[in-house]
């Protein structure tokens, strides 16, 4: 891959003579390192040096996560071995082709009831833009009729729909597991989601990039990273390779899978924590993440610097079951608004007791405000952003 950006792009081939370093350089696996970082904006204003030619491709763009609408070009080829890695993912876990899905994300569907049958993929996708009771009760028959295996999901999604099943009372078929993607996974989700489905819950790490790509082990929650889909890199505040377990690291990652626009050593502003080398659940001898702490844009900042990720805002109890939906929102550091849905149970005590709750987690250098509204407009692909982030975050920032 390093040969062909090299031989086939201007942009690669400036960037590394510049460094000193190209193709000859790489020996060793580690070796990888002495090659230089791309990032969304040097990609994105400069696309057309950092693609190269060929048959098939196509411009493809990403619903902007991390605040940086970013678009590049992928071939056919690509996009079947990204398939191909997921089946193989997948198929650890217990599922095969041919399985039924029920889908909830974020597709356009243009047949009646919001609902949408694909035979050649075994899905029946449901619309995310209309998570309201009246629909997803149609969608909750029409499970027992379809008697899906599987439901696959955004967790924001899925975590909406569950919600309804078990306020309204609802039976729901039995289902092998939910497949959880595309956003952070939250512990109140995943708790919530295992109750009502009775059901195990997986979730995998991936992105549009095609760079790198995890997901759970079939016997524990840990992320095994695709050896053959990307190299994958985890690096620390410090900008060096993570070697401790437990330590927090950026992904950053080569894709062995986009030639049209390669990703050579690409930050994706995405982190994880190292859980080590090798499971001892299933014997793999992969990377293993021990959780996916999400987008640098997922990460709160205190008044004396602090970064705090927004799995780390997780209750194991009641507290948010008289809000109907909620979103963090900061602008300054040190200051985050509380945004809020509420439920007719939802009195000044419950906001009161919210916001102490809260509080705790954050601590004394942040300032929490409550604000009670009628709507949260999902991004364009129909996901939920739990932060609203609009500082401008490194993951080297203190």
């Amino acid at each position: 891959m390093v040969r062909h950006a090299y031989l086939k792009t201007a942009g690669y081939r400036r960037l590394f003579d510049q460094a000193g370093v190209g193709p000859h350089s790489i020996k060793r696996t580690e070796d990888i390192q002495c090659l230089p970082f791309v990032e969304k904006e040097l990609i994105r204003d400069h696309l057309e040096d950092y693609s190269a030619p060929g048959p098939g491709r196509a411009y493809v763009t990403t619903g902007g996560s991390t605040g940086i609408p970013f678009g590049f070009y992928r071939d056919k080829v690509a996009f079947s071995r990204e398939l191909a890695s997921k089946a193989h993912q997948y198929y650890r876990i217990g599922w095969k082709e041919g399985d039924r899905q029920m889908v909830f994300r974020g597709l356009p569907l243009t047949a009646g009831r919001h609902m949408q049958m694909y035979p050649s993929l075994c899905e029946l996708r449901c619309s995310s833009y209309h998570l309201v009771p009246e629909v997803m009760e149609v969608y909750r028959k029409r499970a027992f009729d379809y008697c899906p295996e599987w439901v696959k999901c955004y967790p924001s999604a899925g975590y909406i729909f569950a919600r309804f099943l078990k306020e309204a009372r609802r039976p729901f078929p039995r289902v092998k597991g939910v497949l959880c993607a595309s956003e952070n996974l939250y512990g109140f989700q995943k708790e919530l989601m295992a109750e009502v489905f009775q059901a195990r819950i997986f979730s995998h790490y991936g992105h549009y990039e095609l760079a790198a790509l995890a997901g759970f082990c079939e016997h524990a929650d840990t992320y095994h990273v695709v050896p053959q889909y990307g190299y994958v890199e985890l690096l620390g505040r410090d900008g060096k390779v993570v070697t401790e377990p437990g330590q927090m690291g950026e992904i950053v990652a080569t894709s062995f899978l986009m030639r049209a626009t390669p990703f050579i050593r690409y930050r994706t502003q995405d982190v994880a924590t190292l859980k080590g080398y090798g499971c001892s659940c299933c014997g793999r001898p992969h990377q293993i993440w021990e959780k996916v702490d999400g987008r640098l844009q997922e990460f709160a900042v205190t008044g004396t610097g602090r970064l705090i990720s927004m799995t780390a805002i997780n209750m194991h109890d009641d507290i948010f079951d008289h809000v109907r939906q909620f979103q963090f929102h900061q602008r300054e550091q040190g200051r985050i608004v509380f945004r809020y849905i509420p439920t007719d149970s939802c009195t000044d005590s419950v906001v009161r007791n919210i916001k102490t709750r809260l509080a705790v987690k954050f601590g004394d250098d942040v300032h929490l405000e409550m604000q009670a509204v009628n709507n949260i407009p999902l991004t364009l692909r129909r996901k939920h952003r739990f932060l609203i982030q609009e500082l401008k975050l490194g993951f080297g920032d203190n």
